[in-house]
């Protein structure tokens, strides 16, 4: 009997177990029984303070082991995610001062002028792209109903993209692949190739996103920059980002 398996059925069983009161053969069942329980239980769609009861709760130490470190694991996104935040809102500041040279305002004044005057599917996806992206770094400014708002905004947004990308044949797609709390990434590929992600919790996206088996790039608030980057190329013809 090893001691992982010990430590997988909890005290009293470990205690009965060395007083010949309970069998290996059920001690090993036993544990087959935690260990189950534990590897297939799944974080999504509980609150920190639900993980927290269940492991005050629980009997089953391989899952008390499990919740904890769902727990930490959630710690330390949050505190990767403050830091993206402060530096997103440090690059929107430099953006709305210089972007393109004139400002990520006038940048989309312009693009909706443009939209509207020629009516080209692919502008009005591309400033589609542009607010979807103001709004996702703007809403990290505010707290509660001003920040629910934004990022209603944003999620509206991703919604209206889908009709164009599908229109222009663009690569685009969601999964549930979204690496902190969030349920899904949502994945656009700019016409260069480009990676653009967004975050988003609408269970609904799945009727206008097809699923798509690609992976995060790793790279840290360039959104953006992305973004403004492809509009220089394709109007203004030199650097956008700030």
């Amino acid at each position: 009997m090893t001691q992982t398996i010990l430590e997988g059925v909890g005290k009293k069983v470990r205690l009965a177990y060395h007083k010949g009161e309970v069998s290996e053969t059920s001690v090993i069942s036993m544990y087959n029984r935690n260990k189950k329980e534990a590897d297939s239980f799944s974080i999504y769609g509980y609150k920190d303070d639900e993980i927290r009861k269940m492991m005050n709760e629980t009997h089953n130490p391989l899952l008390r082991l499990r919740l904890q470190q769902c727990i930490e694991s959630r710690k330390e996104k949050a505190r990767m995610s403050s830091q993206q935040n402060t530096l997103s809102l440090e690059k929107l500041d430099a953006f709305l001062a210089d972007a393109c040279g004139m400002g990520l305002r006038k940048v989309i004044k312009r693009l909706k002028r443009l939209s509207k005057t020629t009516r080209d599917p692919e502008t009005t996806l591309i400033l589609m792209l542009l607010q979807t992206e103001f709004a996702n770094l703007s809403a990290k400014r505010h707290k509660k109903d001003v920040k629910a708002r934004i990022y209603e905004r944003k999620t509206l947004l991703i919604y209206q993209m889908a009709e164009y990308l599908e229109y222009l044949g663009w690569k685009y797609g969601i999964n549930d692949e979204a690496g902190k709390n969030a349920n899904y990434l949502v994945y656009v590929y700019l016409p260069n190739g480009v990676q653009l992600t967004w975050h988003c919790n609408e269970y609904m996206v799945y009727e206008c996103y097809p699923y798509i088996n690609d992976e995060w790039d790793g790279q840290v608030c360039m959104t953006m920059e992305k973004i403004l980057n492809y509009i220089s190329s394709k109007y203004f013809m030199h650097s956008c980002a700030a």
